[in-house]
């Protein structure tokens, strides 16, 4: 049996509202599903706040490379293949996989785009790159709509109560997480949704996540340490899903 109230994590919130995110198709599909309580914490608000100005960072300075680092006149028959050359290359020079990721799903669905840009005058790479910031811009609009803090009217309301680091709080817990999952950030976004459980929803919770490597490969052990807490995927949710 599936909770009414639901906690988001990060990847929810972006991969929902950016159409080349790797998660989108699920992500969107979940939000648009009604009948849940939707919840998450001021942390994750900030951590959403922080991959769209990095996501727009990257795609800006991507852009900037790409046109460097292609020849004057191109040729159209093997500028795909250059574009992917030179793509690899960039996303090798990356360290954050949340930008590789990003980048990578970013090339695959808008190719024909690039290759207009890049064989368009300076005005059409101009508006490409402007249509670009537009898209993140309205991706946080609309989660700044969404996520309104401590509003229970909010399609997702963005709770400011928890602690900073737990260490008072949620100690026990906090240091049986450590081991499992290794990551802080995410022990501290897991730990936000226990918060809010216990002293604001008082019932169970469902943590919705595509974080497969810290939570929901961690799935066992999270509930285990948790309890009220059930980890869900967000494909989980959707009409028609098995399992």
């Amino acid at each position: 049996m599936s909770s009414l109230h639901h906690f988001l994590d990060t990847n929810i919130l972006v991969g929902s509202r950016i159409g080349w995110d790797g998660q989108h198709h699920h992500t969107h599909r979940y939000l648009q599903q009604d009948g849940f309580l939707r919840h998450t914490s001021e942390r994750v608000y900030k951590e959403c706040t922080g991959v769209f100005g990095l996501f727009r960072r990257t795609m800006t300075k991507y852009l900037n490379y790409l046109l460097k680092s292609l020849p004057a006149s191109p040729d159209p028959f093997t500028l795909d293949m250059t574009i992917k050359r030179l793509t690899k290359r960039y996303i090798l020079s990356l360290n954050n996989e949340k930008e590789k990721n990003v980048l990578t799903s970013f090339v695959h669905q808008n190719m024909d785009d690039l290759r207009n840009c890049v064989l368009g005058t300076e005005n059409d790479r101009e508006t490409f790159r402007q249509e670009i910031i537009d898209v993140i811009k309205g991706a946080l609009d609309s989660l700044d709509r969404d996520c309104r803090p401590d509003d229970p009217s909010a399609p997702v309301i963005c709770y400011t109560c928890c602690p900073e680091n737990y260490d008072l709080d949620l100690p026990d817990q906090k240091s049986a997480l450590i081991p499992v999952i290794g990551y802080e950030p995410d022990i501290l976004v897991i730990l936000d949704a226990y918060f809010i459980q216990i002293h604001r929803i008082g019932e169970e919770v469902s943590l919705v996540t595509a974080d497969k490597t810290h939570i929901l490969n961690n799935r066992k052990k999270i509930e285990e340490t948790l309890p009220g807490i059930t980890i869900r995927e967000p494909e989980s949710f959707l009409i028609g899903h098995a399992g």
